[in-house]
């Protein structure tokens, strides 16, 4: 589903490493999510309450939550594809980390309200047994969420999108839930008490733990987390492999979003160039990086030493 519409919605779709391709496929597998959890939702709120099984009305309202994370990510997606403008100059690429920021807290959110409805209703009777349809239905929610989870996990590892891992980790969190229950109505023959509330304490632990995660992952991207030192090494590789660079020092990188890093440098050169044959020479650098590493890196020249005729 997810390349037929990809196909046909996003102009050269396979080409991933075009930031506003990425983004139109984020939009893609977003619009995805929301239908089916919505369709997911309406079939377990009926089943929920014809049951009378809290884990099944928490899950239906999970599906919920789902359908919101994945409408999220689609409007950040959608923001961050904005340009640059006078009161962003870095453009809107970090409205990414922002709504994945958002999407954690309405994870964690609705892991807590699960927790408490759960443990509010060990006191209850008993839910009634499913029937045949209602194992179908349910059976066929997680063939569903599977599908989310892979096309999510893909995505997350091709585009490397905190959006996608956000649907991915609500997608793992329902195959779990609903296996939870369907596991549950098997087992409450043998036991006395209240297992469909024991099982949406157990869902709750699922929703509340990735999306804890996902915070502290969004957080760091938002409070400047250090760029990959592998990138930093390859930089400073091919400062020092130009013909005037003799060394290097305030190398300061900045990251606005996927794709788009910024930054700057301090290089030792020559003071008895010409200006013309200096600017070529940072000119020829500046490409060079941009090429192998994806930085647009701003070089400033420092004249520290002559070259001897």
């Amino acid at each position: 589903m997810f390349d037929f519409l990809a196909k046909r919605l996003v102009k050269d779709y396979k080409n991933t490493d075009n930031p506003d391709v990425r983004l139109d496929l984020i939009s893609v597998s977003s619009l995805i999510g929301i239908i089916m959890n919505i369709i997911l939702f309406i079939s377990k709120i009926i089943l929920g309450f014809v049951s009378k099984s809290t884990a099944i009305l928490n899950d239906a309202f999970n599906n919920l939550s789902d359908s919101v994370v994945s409408i999220m990510a689609l409007v950040g997606s959608s923001f961050s594809k904005k340009p640059a403008d006078k009161d962003h100059p870095f453009g809107h690429g970090r409205i990414e980390y922002v709504v994945s920021l958002l999407v954690s807290i309405v994870i964690i959110y609705v892991g807590l309200m699960l927790f408490i409805n759960s443990a509010k209703s060990f006191n209850d009777n008993n839910p009634n047994g499913l029937s045949l349809l209602s194992f179908i239905i349910l059976f066929a929610g997680i063939l569903i969420k599977v599908y989310i989870y892979r096309l999510n996990a893909k995505l997350y590892k091709d585009l490397e999108s905190d959006l996608n891992l956000g649907v991915m980790l609500d997608a793992r969190n329902d195959i779990i839930s609903t296996s939870a229950i369907i596991l549950g109505v098997f087992l409450q023959r043998f036991v006395s008490f209240n297992l469909d509330a024991a099982m949406g304490i157990v869902v709750a632990f699922f929703v509340i733990k990735p999306g804890i995660d996902l915070f502290n992952e969004t957080v760091k991207y938002l409070l400047g987390e250090r760029i990959d030192e592998h990138i930093e090494e390859k930089i400073s590789e091919i400062l020092l492999s130009g013909q005037y660079i003799k060394g290097m020092h305030h190398l300061d990188i900045h990251q606005y979003g996927r794709g788009q890093i910024i930054g700057s440098c301090h290089v030792e050169v020559p003071g008895n160039l010409t200006v013309s044959e200096l600017h070529n020479e940072i000119d020829r650098i500046e490409k060079i990086i941009r090429k192998e590493t994806g930085v647009i890196l701003t070089l400033h020249a420092d004249p520290t030493y002559c070259i001897l005729d």
